[in-house]
């Protein structure tokens, strides 16, 4: 409750291709949440591990092997901006 997320952080000019509330999004809102979340003792998972929430919960939701892969490299890519 109150947890705020902007779904999947794709750019905006990608939107008609890869929109932040399709399919994955389940799978994009727990991603943030392991973004955000923090520990007495610090973050409770890694951005790798957090990342890797991300891929395993897209194949849950069968994602294609695709978009999974596209989806998942670039938050690789640029998550490090919001991590931090």
């Amino acid at each position: 409750v109150g947890f705020v997320t902007d779904f999947a952080s794709i750019p905006r000019p990608l939107w008609w291709l890869y929109p932040p509330d399709g399919s994955y999004t389940r799978a994009a809102v727990i991603h943030d949440w392991l973004y955000t979340v923090q520990s007495h003792e610090g973050r409770p998972v890694s951005r790798r591990q957090a990342d890797l929430v991300f891929l395993e919960g897209m194949e849950a939701l069968q994602i294609p092997w695709r978009r999974r892969q596209i989806l998942y490299r670039s938050v690789r890519a640029g998550g490090m901006w919001a991590w931090a």
